[in-house]
């Protein structure tokens, strides 16, 4: 995680993230392991505003994860596919509000949480690979 998060503190609190999401996903928390890859996603995408458009205007704070997604995209800090996907897993993450579960009309599975780790393993794979 300090090879993509600029900032040590950060990174020990995106990296806990990890920790919890792995915790969950192996003992059938599926809802939250998909909460805590989001919260990472944004972390990371966070951190790469923060670190690579210090001027931009807007504060930290203000940001949403889909702002975040398609800034990263826009600046080429991540690709086309990491985009796409990232979209589906914001809108997962977005299961933290029990309307947005009813709306979908299902609960993750061991199966909803696999297909979301090559999301995030591709987007660090993208940030690293554009970091300054």
């Amino acid at each position: 995680m300090t090879d993509i998060v600029r900032d040590a503190d950060f990174a020990i609190v995106l990296e806990s993230r990890l920790n919890e999401a792995r915790i969950c996903d192996r003992n059938g928390a599926y809802t939250s392991a998909i909460i805590m890859l989001g919260s990472l996603l944004e972390g990371v995408l966070l951190d790469a505003v923060k670190a690579r458009m210090p001027n931009s205007g807007k504060p930290l704070d203000k940001w949403t994860l889909h702002e975040l997604i398609e800034t990263a995209h826009r600046e080429e800090w991540i690709q086309a596919d990491v985009r796409g996907f990232a979209g589906k897993l914001r809108e997962y993450r977005n299961l933290v509000h029990p309307n947005a579960q009813v709306k979908i009309g299902h609960a993750p599975d061991r199966d909803t949480v696999s297909m979301c780790w090559p999301v995030i393993n591709a987007a660090l794979n993208d940030l690293a690979a554009t970091a300054m």
